[in-house]
């Protein structure tokens, strides 16, 4: 294939020797997929086209899917399902990914395609697909807690510095009851039937932006409504759907939805996410946030909402970016009983055990759980440095506005916390991020 100008994004991690491999991230531009569940049988089929360039040197490309394959295509030409195996890159865990057997030239056009059955992903704490006698309900349910779980559980995805065009096709056949789908974007083409789905989400997603949700029409309730946003000439849209399983109110979840998201826009201007926010609510233990939606229990409802500023406003650069906004997401949100409590400022010493919130690998693909709670006890020993939680507020509204909607990372805060205050935060920061004694 010829040559391109687009070279991989500077956020791309470094080349990584596996065996006598380097090992290269390649910059993918557009995924197109067609997933069709044929309730009739319970089985799931899935094709896909990649098209992407090679990294920033020449190597073995590395993306990930986590379903079985069968057959594989590199421009053409049909290759053994072997030549995209799994491989350990040295991120620990299960951070695994797929790499083509094959060098490509540094910045090279390319088009992978690849046909698979669409099973439980392989990756942990991933869900089947739900089928019964006469429909089927199916969501992404990521998770930033393992590896695999974004995108690539259903669909060939890159890692998440990579912003590319995705469009799906979906279909629900062997039955004649209708189906929903919902997703967050306004590119949704729905056939009479309901049925049918052509899904094109905007381009400046990443693979843990999208959110899918599938199911029997009947089995879904949904409340539109629309409502002043600061800092918009329009007003915002509000999908809030629930699963027929989940025991809410569905207009208390609204009230709440339009407060959250009305108070958050004036703290934390701009809003990034277009034209509509979506909410599918589940029964308890379900969280996700995704660019400007949320599938979500009620008692998680708004740490998940509080993540279109921070998660999914600003982005991790890489998995191990994903502890901030988790960290000050929780300490943003949590209940005032809790430890640490909403807005806590508490002195922070440093001779506590050394904590590893920012996994060093850059091919590391998860979120620490520690995350949650110590990442918001290191928020809460900041905001006592810096002189008390208004000041942290500021402080983060000022690097929100500064990198809305785009991807941010470790180092960038930990430097713009310490140019804003004026306090070296750097002992905490190597201690408590990085885990340095």
């Amino acid at each position: 294939m010829g040559k391109n100008v687009r070279m991989p994004q500077s956020l791309a991690p470094p080349p990584v020797t596996v065996g006598s491999r380097r090992v290269v991230a390649p910059s993918v531009e557009r995924i197109r997929a067609a997933l069709r569940f044929d309730v009739a049988t319970a089985r799931a089929t899935a094709e896909a086209t990649v098209d992407f360039c090679g990294g920033a040197v020449d190597g073995y490309p590395a993306l990930d899917l986590r379903q079985p394959l069968d057959w594989v295509r590199l421009d053409g030409r049909e290759l053994p399902t072997d030549a995209w195996a799994h491989a350990d890159l040295g991120g620990g865990g299960d951070s695994r990914m797929r790499v083509l057997d094959i060098v490509v030239d540094a910045g090279s056009r390319h088009v992978l395609e690849v046909g698979y059955q669409l099973e439980t992903p392989d990756c942990v704490g991933s869900q089947p697909i739900g089928w019964t006698h006469d429909g089927v309900t199916f969501d992404f349910w990521m998770s930033d807690l393992q590896p695999g779980r974004y995108l690539e559980m259903w669909v060939p995805a890159p890692l998440v510095h990579d912003r590319f065009a995705l469009h799906l096709e979906v279909a629900v056949e062997g039955t004649d009851r209708p189906h929903l789908l919902l997703a967050n974007t306004a590119g949704v083409d729905a056939d009479p039937a309901r049925r049918t789905w052509s899904v094109l989400y905007p381009t400046h997603f990443t693979a843990l932006s999208p959110m899918l949700v599938l199911g029997p029409a009947d089995a879904l309730e949904v409340r539109r409504s629309a409502f002043g946003l600061a800092g918009r000439g329009r007003s915002l849209g509000l999908v809030t759907a629930r699963h027929s399983d989940a025991d809410a109110d569905l207009g208390a979840c609204e009230a709440d939805l339009q407060g959250w998201l009305s108070y958050l826009a004036t703290r934390y201007p701009p809003w990034v996410h277009g034209d509509t926010y979506w909410a599918v609510i589940w029964a308890p233990g379900r969280g996700m946030e995704y660019d400007g939606a949320t599938t979500a229990s009620v008692a998680a409802l708004e740490h998940e909402v509080f993540h279109s500023w921070f998660g999914r406003g600003v982005k991790p650069a890489r998995a191990s970016d994903g502890w901030i906004d988790e960290a000050f997401t929780v300490w943003s949100t949590a209940a005032h009983r809790a430890e640490p409590p909403r807005y806590g400022a508490e002195h922070l010493p440093l001779d506590e055990t050394p904590v590893v919130l920012y996994p060093s690998h850059p091919w590391s693909r998860h979120t620490p759980l520690e995350s949650y709670r110590e990442g918001a006890r290191l928020f809460s020993g900041i905001a006592h440095l810096l002189g008390g939680p208004d000041r942290l507020r500021a402080a983060m509204a000022d690097w929100y506005r500064a990198n809305a909607g785009g991807l941010v990372t470790t180092d960038g805060l930990g430097a713009h916390l310490k140019l804003w205050s004026g306090i070296d935060i750097s002992p905490w920061w190597a201690r408590y991020v990085h885990g340095r004694e």
